[in-house]
């Protein structure tokens, strides 16, 4: 088996698995929607052809059993009840480990024999339902032009033209013979114009237990149809006159100009490790490229500058081009959240619905990675921890319903992903008792407790108020995972609640982790960057002109008053001479950043300009330190430090 084609079929298998069960969650909701229904069916035939071709037994066994079931749902023989969508979802995640121990190459230890007679126990009970033997629409059936030619010379000679819809036994042993059957005595009283699956399809037993024959005949609907039924294993046949004015024509000869063996590629898919050894190339391209930039201004070579220049457009264009192939719509994750809301709700017995809002909104693949497990610790959180029981809730007045809602926005050069829940809020009584038995605070820290200091609290490693530990949460790990995830892709997290209405926690993230824009400034002899996408803007001012206000220095800017960081002594540096001239001068830049609806001010001794800058990462000893959120290589190889933003405020 050649790798290419092995890890195309992982890939497609995973999507199709994953469009099956979010598509499963509709099914639930609203059990007689026909889309869902016949989109779970093509996804579910589909992954079946693959892992035949391939040759995995397991895959297709289970995919075949499953594409048995879902068939009695199409044709309305069954009705999707909770038990059927259970036994589904269940085969959909032995479907999942079946495919990642392909994916590993482990041993075969999925057993599917339980969810095979389970699937099979279905079928073989109340075989057929109320309603089961009204005909499809006409409008359905696509004819080609040779069939509809056929069709229509039968008609003019007084022939009827029917639909047989042929129903088997749900236990029949040998399908596609006792299709051939079938099809060979409709052919004695008829002719056989058109099957549905193919003549191919019904031998080789590639249907469910059901399937469509048009025929044209003189014989009467009641005669045809005693001979079908006085076929062995042969359930029921519901027959049909049909008008074929109203039948569909096959759109084939539409494409008569372009022959159909002529295909343009419309795309391609490229190993998620290629395109990061791209992107690394790109980081490297652009610090030569910085270089070259900085040699040409300090050499002042005219004809050197202009091929700086040149090539600073050219791998601008490049560098957009390849950062939009790493981004991808937080979909790809958000899609797999309502089946895990659904399954967190029924092992809790409550009743949750879910909303997600701006899931279309695109992020780097990097950043997307890392941003699942929080948001499934926080939807955790919410569910357990948040949203009441329906009894409790009906006792609060409240919909038995809870509401949850992921809700995605850009925000300048940053994304909010917000995890909002209608529950009982943040009980502040409960997290000041608990910190006070662990002696995280003092009492009178415990009677000024705020949000900030809640959510210090409830994100340190161990920390619950869980009464007892469940299978969802109870043993403090969940949100402390989730600030130091934050912490570690220089996000933060921020939390709102309101007692009895329900919490809001809010995930504030970079949208790229690779190669930004940032502003250059020296503080006293050191250079930093601070990205472009916290700056509002930048000023100079006189020394008088910052006040005191409240023990903070302060300035006013357009009649805003925006607090003053003096970053040599926020990081530590030591004054210098050249300072002391600047601060002589009278003169002080500043850059005024801004985090969430707050601004600050940054004096800096200089602002040397704008730079696309490749960002590095930084050792374990380093990237802890307050202020810093990484380095990069400046034109001239000095390394310059990136300034983390949000922790300085």
């Amino acid at each position: 088996m050649q790798d290419s084609y092995r890890e195309i079929f992982l890939s497609e298998s995973l999507e199709y698995l994953g469009n099956i069960s979010k598509r499963l969650v509709k099914l639930e909701a609203n059990p007689a929607d026909p889309d869902s229904i016949n989109e779970i069916f093509r996804c579910v035939h589909t992954l079946k052809g693959m892992s035949a071709t391939m040759g995995f037994d397991k895959l297709t066994q289970l995919s075949h059993q499953m594409e048995d079931l879902l068939d009695e749902l199409r044709n309305k023989r069954k009705k999707a009840t909770s038990a059927i969508i259970d036994q589904l979802f269940a085969c959909v995640d032995a479907l999942e480990s079946l495919v990642e121990e392909i994916r590993f190459n482990r041993d075969n230890k999925v057993n599917i024999a339980p969810l095979l007679e389970g699937l099979k126990k279905i079928l073989r009970t109340q075989a057929k339902e109320e309603g089961v033997s009204e005909p499809e629409k006409t409008e359905e059936t696509d004819f080609t032009d040779k069939e509809l030619k056929i069709l229509n010379e039968a008609k003019s000679r007084g022939f009827n033209i029917l639909k047989a819809k042929v129903f088997l036994v749900p236990d029949c042993a040998m399908k596609g013979a006792r299709a051939f059957l079938v099809i060979t005595n409709l052919e004695r009283l008829s002719q056989v114009v058109k099957s549905m699956p193919t003549f191919e399809d019904l031998k080789a037993g590639r249907f469910g237990l059901s399937f469509i024959a048009i025929v044209t005949t003189k014989e009467r609907l009641e005669v045809i149809r005693e001979e079908l039924l006085n076929i062995s294993e042969v359930e029921e046949a519901v027959i049909e006159v049909i008008d074929i004015s109203q039948a569909k024509q096959a759109v084939a000869d539409q494409a008569a100009s372009t022959p159909a063996y002529l295909k343009k590629i419309e795309s391609i898919r490229i190993p998620v490790e290629r395109l990061d050894k791209i992107m690394n190339l790109m980081g490297e391209l652009a610090i030569a490229k910085i270089r070259l930039m900085q040699t040409a201004k300090n050499y002042k070579i005219e004809p050197l500058e202009e091929v700086a220049f040149m090539l600073d457009r050219l791998s601008s264009s490049l560098q957009d081009e390849i950062m939009q192939t790493r981004l991808l719509p937080v979909a790809y994750i958000l899609d797999t959240f309502p089946r895990v809301v659904r399954d967190l709700a029924k092992m809790q017995n409550k009743e949750i619905d879910l909303e997600i809002v701006g899931g279309e909104i695109e992020l780097d693949r990097v950043v997307l990675n890392e941003i699942g497990d929080p948001l499934v610790h926080l939807v955790r959180n919410a569910i357990d921890h948040g949203i009441e029981s329906p009894q409790e809730r009906q006792s609060a007045h409240k919909d038995q319903h809870g509401k949850l809602l992921i809700k995605v926005s850009r925000q300048k050069g940053q994304i909010s992903v917000e995890v909002v829940d209608d529950g009982k809020g943040v009980d502040f009584s409960a997290v000041r008792k608990t910190a006070l038995n662990k002696g995280l605070i003092s009492k009178e820290e415990a009677q000024a407790l705020d949000d900030k200091k809640v959510l210090d609290l409830i994100t340190l490693p161990g920390f619950s108020t869980a009464e007892k530990i469940s299978e969802i949460s109870g043993r403090g790990v969940g949100l402390d995972v989730v600030k130091s995830k934050m912490d570690a892709l220089g996000g933060r997290l921020d939390f709102e609640t309101k007692p009895g209405q329900g919490s809001r926690f809010i995930l504030t993230l970079p949208l790229t982790l690779a190669i930004i824009k940032a502003m250059l400034v020296k503080v006293v002899n050191e250079i930093f960057a601070i990205p472009l996408m916290n700056i509002r803007e930048t000023i100079k001012l006189q020394e008088d002109e910052i006040k005191m206000l409240q023990n903070f220095e302060v300035i006013r800017v357009r009649e805003e008053v925006i607090p003053i960081i003096r970053l040599e002594k926020e990081l530590g540096i030591s004054p210098s001479q050249e300072l002391g001239k600047v601060k002589a001068n009278g003169r002080i830049s500043i850059v005024i950043v801004e985090y969430g609806q707050k601004s600050v001010g940054l004096a800096v001794s200089q602002v040397l300009g704008e730079q696309d800058i490749v960002v590095k990462p930084l050792g374990t000893l380093v990237k802890r330190t307050k202020g810093i959120a990484g380095a990069t290589i400046l034109g001239d190889g000095r390394v310059a430090l990136i300034l983390d933003i949000l922790s300085l405020k």
